[in-house]
């Protein structure tokens, strides 16, 4: 059983530079550092999320911070309104705290949209909030699944939530009219990387009402690396050579090759089950929502071409168009319909090839939605 620290943040509004194209959150906010769960893959047990602090201590001393609520209501209040991060359910303390619903409490009122990345099926105590903020404004909920094998999932996470209980979740928040689905992450290398392993999580997101999976393979940081080393010699040992080729040289990631063929599977599956590999993003009211909307589809781009294996130069180019759109403090459509493509040429990091696929894009969207105005996101 871990230990709780209560302290009071000075600050607990992060404020991302960009969007990441994945979950498109801007803020994020949690109101405990560490992670009851103490998953042996998990990126979190080292670097500066714990501040310094021992890897081993990140599920054995939890941080509670508890002027969370307070400090978020006065951070929140003086953004602009874009999606937050926000919440964190994986605790057993929030059941005496109740500090993740507290600060739901904040984003409801101030009429932020809400992402939520959960291993916890907790996260259904809160339905009634979530259901009015999703009315508001929109919430989209991704539960972290690795596998559903039970000998990878008691190797790798012993302490989390068993797997049915988090897609019984995802079920009733999807009954309620939530956007909810998969991140598929990490996902192990030679013990569950196979087709048929992939298929199974899908399959069952399908089943539980899920719209989408995100995939993504395993990252390999110092404090994280040893444990994952230590679990896969002691529970999959054949594994091993296969764990040395991919992260050689103490490599952070595994080689583009290999991700790009996990990925492009994960896309097959999805497409014969009807799921989405892209998880839809919130689009705001007004005429800004074709920002959203356009850099959305460039931000598709970008894992498109991730897949493709394509140069890192034009994936960095279609990176940097998305940003450039999604910021823009006009109206991309308006501009277009002003000054047409040469208009487009004019923004930072956008060439004519660029521009013109930007230009198709507003096409589709002026023929959807007649006119440069809001539209639900999808």
């Amino acid at each position: 059983k871990p230990t709780y620290q209560e302290y009071k943040a000075k600050r607990v509004l992060n404020v991302h530079k960009h969007a990441d194209g994945w979950f498109f959150d801007k803020y994020s906010a949690h109101p405990y550092v560490g992670c009851a769960f103490g998953c042996e893959f998990c990126y979190s047990r080292g670097g500066k999320y714990l501040g310094g602090r021992n890897p081993d201590d990140f599920d054995r001393v939890i941080r509670v911070k508890v002027n969370a609520t307070e400090r978020l209501r006065r951070e929140l209040a003086r953004q602009p309104v874009d999606v937050i991060a926000c919440g964190d359910w994986q605790m057993p303390a929030e059941r005496d705290y109740h500090l993740a619903r507290r600060m739901l409490e904040v984003v409801h009122d101030l009429g932020f949209p809400l992402f939520v990345v959960e291993r916890s099926p907790l996260l259904t105590r809160d339905l009634d909030l979530l259901t009015d903020i999703n009315r508001r404004a929109w919430v989209g909920v991704v539960y972290s699944i690795s596998t559903l094998d039970p000998t990878v999932k008691r190797a790798f996470e012993p302490k989390s939530p068993g797997v049915k209980t988090r897609l019984a979740a995802m079920a009733k928040l999807a009954e309620a009219g939530i956007l909810a689905g998969t991140a598929l992450m990490p996902i192990l290398p030679a013990v569950a990387d196979d087709d048929a392993h992939l298929e199974e999580v899908i399959v069952a997101t399908k089943e539980h009402g899920g719209r989408f999976v995100l995939a993504s393979g395993l990252t390999m940081s110092s404090p994280q690396a040893e444990r994952v080393w230590h679990v896969v010699d002691r529970y999959f040992p054949q594994a091993r050579p296969v764990y040395e080729r991919l992260y050689a040289g103490d490599a952070y990631t595994p080689p583009r090759s290999y991700s790009a063929n996990l990925g492009r599977r994960v896309r097959a599956l999805c497409e014969e089950y009807s799921l989405a590999d892209r998880m839809p993003r919130w689009i705001e009211p007004g005429p800004l929502g074709v920002n959203r909307w356009v850099a959305e589809r460039l931000f598709r781009r970008v894992y498109d071409l991730e897949l493709e294996e394509a140069n890192e130069r034009r994936l960095w180019a279609y990176r940097r168009a998305a940003w450039t759109v999604d910021e823009l403090a006009i109206s991309i459509g308006e501009l277009y319909n002003s000054q047409g493509i040469e208009g487009l040429i004019t923004l930072p990091g956008i060439g004519k090839r660029l521009a013109r696929l930007i230009a198709d894009y507003l096409e589709e969207w002026r023929g959807a939605n007649r006119g440069y105005s809001h539209v639900p996101c999808n």
